[in-house]
């Protein structure tokens, strides 16, 4: 989503959107954004899922409900994990954490879980360290990992083949 990587390019370091990446199981994983930030490489799924979203934290599925209709939805911090877990495998000792952006539309109405964040909120938690300086091993990390991508759009265009 746009409003998420123009948030991410505002507040931190650098910013990098739609890297697929091997998922460290013979296969690959789509992150939807990757960004520098003085703590950590900060792998940021979004979800722009409107209505009720009920789910917990460690729940395989989340419902969300529509007026009547219901509709299972994989819980997406689980998904990030495996995004996380990816560029841990590429930059083994160099911290990595995640965050789940949900569009504003989204409602929790049992609480929202941790590791979940609404766009508007996005910028408290990787706006932490604007202007805080970004240690050269995670640089160099991030360059690391932005060189064994491949991104969405060279998929789209034909330069990559996922099998």
């Amino acid at each position: 989503m746009a409003a998420v990587y123009r948030k991410l390019r505002r507040y931190c370091t650098e910013a990098a959107d739609g890297l697929i990446l091997p998922d460290g199981r013979n296969g690959l994983t789509q992150v939807g954004h990757l960004a520098l930030t003085p703590a950590a490489l900060l792998a940021v799924e979004t979800k722009n899922s409107g209505g009720l979203v009920l789910g917990q934290a460690g729940d395989r599925t989340w419902n969300q409900c529509i007026g009547r209709q219901r509709h299972k939805l994989q819980n997406p911090l689980r998904q990030n994990h495996g995004h996380i877990k990816a560029v841990q495998a590429l930059v083994p000792g160099v911290p990595v954490s995640g965050v789940v952006a949900l569009t504003n539309r989204g409602r929790f109405p049992t609480g929202q879980p941790v590791g979940l964040v609404v766009l508007s909120e996005l910028h408290r938690v990787v706006g932490q360290g604007v202007g805080a300086g970004v240690p050269q091993t995670y640089r160099h990390a991030w360059e690391a990992v932005v060189g064994q991508s491949t991104t969405s759009r060279q998929t789209a265009t034909g330069n990559l083949t996922l099998l």
